[in-house]
């Protein structure tokens, strides 16, 4: 299983952008933890060195994965944001993703070079998109 990044941020913006709270500050709280949330698993990824690192990377994993199902719950639950909030959230969200998912791929690319690490690894991030 590999990650695909673009496929995350196609995942991610259409369900910040169409419901993501209590008026603006709600929606970019949101906007806010969904990067902060890409930008920790892609340090999780990027501290993974050997096989000791992967297995302790795995709770981690699942720690991220937990908020950023936490984060799709509420910005699902909010109601539709207005056309303004819209157009500055999707540039929060292609700013702030930007970062977080080059080094998820470049993390990813380097760790299925390793297939031991991989192994540890990939059931934790199986299905990752599904969280958003």
């Amino acid at each position: 299983m590999q990650l695909n990044p673009l496929m995350l941020a196609t995942a991610i913006l259409p369900m910040l952008l169409t419901g993501c709270g209590r008026g603006a500050e709600t929606a970019e709280r949101v906007a806010q933890d969904m990067v902060a949330n890409m930008n920790e698993m892609a340090a999780i990824l990027a501290s993974v060195t050997d096989e000791p690192t992967a297995q302790a990377a795995v709770p981690k994993i699942d720690a991220v994965r937990a908020k950023m199902r936490d984060c799709a719950k509420r910005a699902q639950a909010a109601p539709k944001i207005d056309a303004a909030t819209e157009a500055k959230l999707d540039q929060t969200l292609k700013t702030g993703m930007a970062d977080a998912l080059i080094s998820i791929n470049e993390a990813q690319q380097r760790l299925l070079s390793q297939p031991k690490l991989w192994e540890i690894l990939a059931p934790a991030l199986q299905n990752m998109d599904k969280d958003l």
